[in-house]
């Protein structure tokens, strides 16, 4: 289902189940929903009501939307009408602000400046598909192939497949990462991650010690902080207190979460060998002393 095309039938829609040999489609998707007048157009008028009523008679059994814009997929998922996000997501992305014109996000001109750390809108958005349940798929992991290149890469160096997918998958409520191939070896190199050692799926390298393109001071789990001496899986604990913080409360799940850790922020006996170890100068300690307060232990 595309919001573009709103003459879909119920007559059309039950042959295209007929031709799929199924009675239902898992998700519906409502796609390009790249501005804030396209979600309330179809949030307000017939085409969420045809939608709901597909999920309501068990044609579909969720309700999902695709966008580039930050801003529109926050609204969207804080209305409670959709399950599943498919968003574009990758460290070039997560630098810009979010926009309705598209072109931005590929332009040469949106990099010439210096951009530090993640976009408070994209963060606010992953944290809330978190809080609210709402699953991320990702697209564009690949930055259209240009992050594979150290020549057409904003950061002037190359990841691998397996690092851009590590990263897109360390974001808060990402499920799944879609990848596009034009040939096997292609899928080979995407597959590759599976088997990946941490080592060949760390990012951080590729992130760190740049001068004009910075996450200074912002954890992106990546990992580098470990090992703990006290067994602090301090990612994990970051990850939680982000999302208590960016809620202004700590939610019952997160707390549920935060208690199933075998060790606590509580158990931080601020040695120092993680801030020493983090490529982006995280306040760590301060961090764990936060999720105690927050947590309670």
């Amino acid at each position: 289902m595309r919001t573009r095309k709103m003459d879909l039938t119920q007559q059309s829609f039950d042959d295209l189940l007929q031709r799929l040999g199924t009675g239902y489609i898992d998700v519906g998707m409502i796609h390009y929903v790249d501005t804030l007048d396209d979600w309330e157009a179809i949030k307000n008028g017939p085409f969420m009501e045809y939608v709901l009523a597909l999920r309501q008679s068990g044609k579909i059994r969720h309700i999902g939307m695709s966008s580039h814009n930050p801003d529109a997929a926050i609204a969207a998922v804080e209305s409670g009408l959709i399950e599943v996000l498919m968003f574009s997501i990758n460290p070039c992305y997560d630098m810009q602000p979010g926009d309705e014109d598209l072109e931005k996000l590929w332009a040469e001109e949106s990099y010439a400046q210096d951009l530090h750390n993640q976009d408070a809108s994209r963060k606010r958005l992953y944290e809330l598909c978190e809080s609210t349940g709402v699953g991320i798929d990702v697209m564009k992991a690949y930055g259209g192939g240009d992050l594979l290149s150290a020549e057409l890469s904003p950061f002037g160096k190359a990841f691998t497949p397996v690092q851009c997918l590590h990263y897109a998958l360390t974001r808060p409520a990402v499920a799944a990462v879609m990848v596009g191939s034009r040939e096997k070896s292609q899928l080979d190199a995407a597959l590759a991650y599976l088997d990946a050692q941490e080592a060949e799926r760390d990012y951080a390298g590729v992130l760190s010690g740049l001068d004009r393109f910075t996450f200074s001071g912002h954890c992106l789990y990546c990992g580098h902080c470990a090992p703990c001496p006290a067994g602090i899986d301090v990612a994990a604990v970051t990850k939680l207190l982000n999302l208590c913080i960016a809620q202004g409360q700590v939610p019952s799940t997160e707390q549920d979460h935060y208690r199933l850790l075998q060790h606590h922020g509580g158990d931080c006996t601020a040695c120092g060998r993680c801030e020493k170890n983090c490529p982006f100068d995280v306040h760590i300690i301060e961090n764990m002393k936060k999720a105690a307060e927050y947590f309670g232990f």
